[in-house]
């Protein structure tokens, strides 16, 4: 095991330009990330000891959420689909000995047959990247043996206007708060990004997430976006339609 000083791991952080995560490295030098990590880390009721746990990190981007259940005593397997030397994960992960199994695979190539099942999977700021979201659902839960932590943005309070402005559903139409509904994002509309396709109500995402047989214990609202705790449940009739939608029966 390798130990850094604290100018080598300031000069570490500093090689790379475009950190999301703020990670502490070592004593008093902590990544640059845009994302206040910890605050939002703290958001989540995450168990405090996962020994003997298996967490699978959807993308990962940085690492700070892998690193911290290994921290934590979990056994972790990050994926993202950049390579890791594209983002801050590769720098972090030598500044902190850490031992998490990094993957550079998209979301709809990963299998519970390949990879066995994990305790808890985590799909944090991912899913209004995907354009199909309800696969990738059903893909996290063949990996999922019991639980399922998911943030995304959402339209409860960041519903967007033709303009390009933001009004809340409260203010549109108080109906469509209970209503499971989802606003598409053509192109870089949202912010600019061509990755960003869509984002539910909390109506929606919780109405997404039954669906693909998890049961939602918690949802936390954080401004534009949400907080969803789950855990796995099973439901015969859902899930022989599920599969007889992707064509498996």
């Amino acid at each position: 095991m390798k130990s850094f000083t604290r100018e080598e791991a300031i000069a570490m952080t500093s090689a790379y330009p475009h950190w999301y995560h703020r990670i502490e490295v070592a004593e008093g030098v902590v990544t640059p990330g845009i994302n206040d990590t910890p605050t939002y880390f703290s958001l989540f009721d995450f168990p405090q000891d996962c020994r003997g746990m298996r967490v699978l990190d959807i993308g990962t981007r940085d690492g700070y959420f892998a690193f911290e259940f290994e921290r934590r005593g979990a056994e972790v397997l990050a994926v993202d689909y950049f390579p890791a030397e594209n983002t801050g994960f590769a720098i972090a992960a030598q500044l902190l000995n850490s031992s998490v199994e990094y993957r550079q695979k998209n979301i709809y190539e990963l299998s519970a047959a390949e990879l066995g099942q994990f305790d808890i999977v985590l799909l944090l700021g991912l899913i209004y990247h995907l354009p199909d979201p309800m696969l990738a659902l059903n893909l996290g839960r063949a990996l999922c043996r019991d639980r399922l932590y998911l943030e995304t943005q959402v339209i409860d309070r960041a519903f967007q206007q033709e303009d390009g402005s933001f009004t809340t559903l409260q203010e549109l139409q108080p109906g469509l708060l209970t209503r499971p509904i989802m606003q598409f994002y053509p192109r870089d509309a949202l912010n600019n990004d061509f990755t960003n396709y869509w984002a539910p109500n909390e109506a929606c995402m919780q109405a997404m997430l039954e669906e693909n047989l998890f049961r939602v214990d918690r949802v936390i609202p954080n401004g534009p976006r949400a907080l969803f705790e789950c855990t796995i449940r099973e439901d015969a009739v859902l899930d022989k339609f599920n599969a007889l939608s992707r064509g498996r029966v």
